[in-house]
């Protein structure tokens, strides 16, 4: 096979496919030439989840006039003019292949206007110029990218739907909307607006415009200033977590990245206020000598390697431990505060208790009826408990007030109560998911304001609540009035909504129902560190084992650990 030169159009495509991936890569690359225009608001705007139309549209610097055809042209760029620039990179874009890269793959119109000039209209399809003219047009650029891949069959057939391309592009954008609260950022879609943050360079009211006021509720501030590096952001209350990082974002200099490095930094802070699996929200700001980062080590420019990783690793870690800790003992604190009152009735240890947990449910009325089994996690066959083993249970006690202690038939079994309790309610509600629970009345109703998104998944699933035994209505544009929720929630009514309502992912909506089961099914849950009684520990014992996956909680978590008696000869080598 001879060696020979591939024609331009090729060697254009094969390289627009290192920068552009899927809709969200063009939104990503546009954003960021759009921030570095140093904008006061960005428009965008999508149809289609990005692969029909998107459109960037900013009141930026604009592009002169003279300069609009080169700016298509590959590593043309305005913001490096030499090497020595690559050490101090602030701009978000700097490699001069966004634009081409785009150009290449599909049809785009560009209207801007720079300073004094006239305006001008800028037209490309398939990396060839249809069209420059003077035209008339606002201040700053508006960028339209219309039939993505239409000349690249094979890359647009590998795209996912459009509305999960849709969700990529909306947390995108959020991601870009926190990173820059002093520009206002707005998303639509199919023509109707999601969010627009204010523009005022406070990040709270940017998270409030994105998230809903409810999230930011669960956050806690955090600042932190070392010799060389600044932080500042938000980390969630413990109770507060996720199941995934996708709420986690960081930011270097206001550049969105992702770091295995911060991730650990992230999980060695949380360790003891978190189990494994577990993740909480983060929002976390880095500003550090642009010469103590490098950020050209990918075509994304979502990686980065530090100088000194030890000293970010090391910043990050204690701003967030000292940010929970500090949440602890305060809570804590108050919580004690305000049992004392109880002191002289001898409640004031219950009162505490039950804030921290919630009260404590009827275990008796939890015992699941017959369901079909629901595996969570592929196991080695259980061991059977017959009936009459099960009622020669006996309880030894609790451990630490989270681990329950019982003998069956010359075994030892070491129960999570809360695991343990969380999946007799999982199974309790999958069996009854399909009619109408029991709605408690709230005395005081809670109004709750939420994102775009969350109130669409509302209204799509407001049955679904009402069969779980919610009363829900919207109030507005972007807020909820909680009337009534099912029992045993106590006290969480607020934090199980709005976490049910954040379960939402691509893989479609009987996955969401089911991870909505699951958070309710947690908070219904008593919680470690709660005591028992030995008539709750036998119920619960016994719950748990009537029902199928016992073995496992719904996030796949153990809720026991069988030790035969062989097996404690064994470890004791008798």
């Amino acid at each position: 096979m001879s060696i020979r030169l591939l024609q331009d159009d090729l060697i254009n495509k094969i390289a627009a496919g290192e920068v552009i991936e899927r809709p969200a890569s063009v939104v990503k690359e546009l954003l960021e030439n759009a921030i570095d225009a140093r904008p006061s608001r960005i428009a965008v705007r999508i149809s289609g989840g990005g692969g029909r139309s998107i459109e960037v549209e900013d009141d930026g610097q604009g592009i002169p006039l003279a300069e609009i055809s080169l700016a298509f042209q590959r590593h043309a760029t305005s913001k490096l003019s030499s090497e020595s620039d690559l050490q101090q990179i602030l701009t978000m874009g700097f490699r001069g292949e966004a634009l081409p890269s785009i150009a290449a793959v599909a049809k785009v119109q560009v209207y801007s206007r720079h300073a004094e000039e006239n305006g001008l209209f800028f037209h490309m399809e398939g990396g060839k110029m249809q069209a420059c003219e003077p035209r008339e047009c606002l201040p700053g650029t508006r960028m339209l990218v219309d039939d993505l891949f239409f000349n690249t069959p094979a890359r647009k057939h590998f795209q996912k739907s459009s509305v999960s391309e849709g969700i990529c592009i909306n947390e995108l954008v959020a991601r870009y909307a926190l990173a820059r609260p002093d520009i206002s950022i707005s998303f639509s879609s199919e023509g109707r607006l999601y969010y627009k943050t204010p523009g005022n360079g406070q990040l709270k009211d940017a998270v409030i415009a994105v998230y809903g006021s409810s999230f930011l509720e669960q956050l806690l501030p955090f600042t932190y200033e070392g010799e060389k590096i600044t932080l500042s952001g938000y980390i969630s209350r413990p109770e507060f977590k996720k199941s995934n990082r996708k709420l986690q974002v960081f930011y270097i200099n206001h550049r969105p990245i992702r770091s295995p490095l911060l991730y650990r930094a992230i999980d060695q802070a949380c360790q003891g206020f978190l189990v494994s699996r577990e993740f909480p929200v983060a929002i976390v700001n880095i500003t550090i000598d642009p010469q103590e980062v490098d950020v050209n080590v990918h075509p994304q420019k979502t990686e980065v390697r530090f100088r000194r990783d030890q000293e970010v690793f090391r910043a990050v870690y204690e701003a967030l431990k000292n940010c929970l800790e500090e949440y602890q003992v305060s809570f804590r604190g108050y919580k004690l505060s305000n049992a004392e009152g109880y002191a002289g009735t001898g409640l004031a240890e219950a009162m505490a208790n039950q804030w921290i947990s919630g009260g404590i449910p009827s275990f008796q009325s939890c015992a699941p009826p017959s369901a079909p089994p629901v595996r969570t996690k592929q196991t080695e066959p259980e061991p059977q408990i017959a009936p009459e083993d099960v009622n020669s249970l006996n309880i030894i006690g609790q451990f630490h007030n989270s681990y329950i202690l019982a003998e069956i038939e010359r075994s030892l079994f070491i129960v999570d109560q809360h695991a343990a309790h969380e999946r007799i309610m999982f199974n309790r509600w999958q069996e009854s998911q399909h009619s109408v629970q029991p709605c408690q009345e709230l005395m005081f109703p809670i109004i709750l304001e939420l994102s775009v998104s969350q109130i669409d998944l509302l209204q799509e699933q407001h049955r679904f609540f009402t069969e779980l035994g919610f009363d829900i209505d919207i109030l507005g544009h972007n807020s909820i009035i909680i009337r009534g929720v099912p029992p045993g929630l106590n006290g969480h009514e607020e934090e199980t909504v709005v976490e049910m309502l954040y379960a939402s992912e691509p893989g479609g909506r009987e996955q969401w129902r089911q991870k909505a089961i699951i958070s309710m099914a947690c908070h219904q849950a008593i919680k470690a560190g709660q005591n028992l009684s030995r008539a709750e520990m036998f119920n619960l014992i016994k719950d748990l084992l009537a029902g199928p996956d016992h073995k496992y909680c719904p996030h796949g978590r153990p809720t026991l650990i069988k030790i035969s008696s062989q097996d404690m000869e064994r470890m004791f080598k008798r």
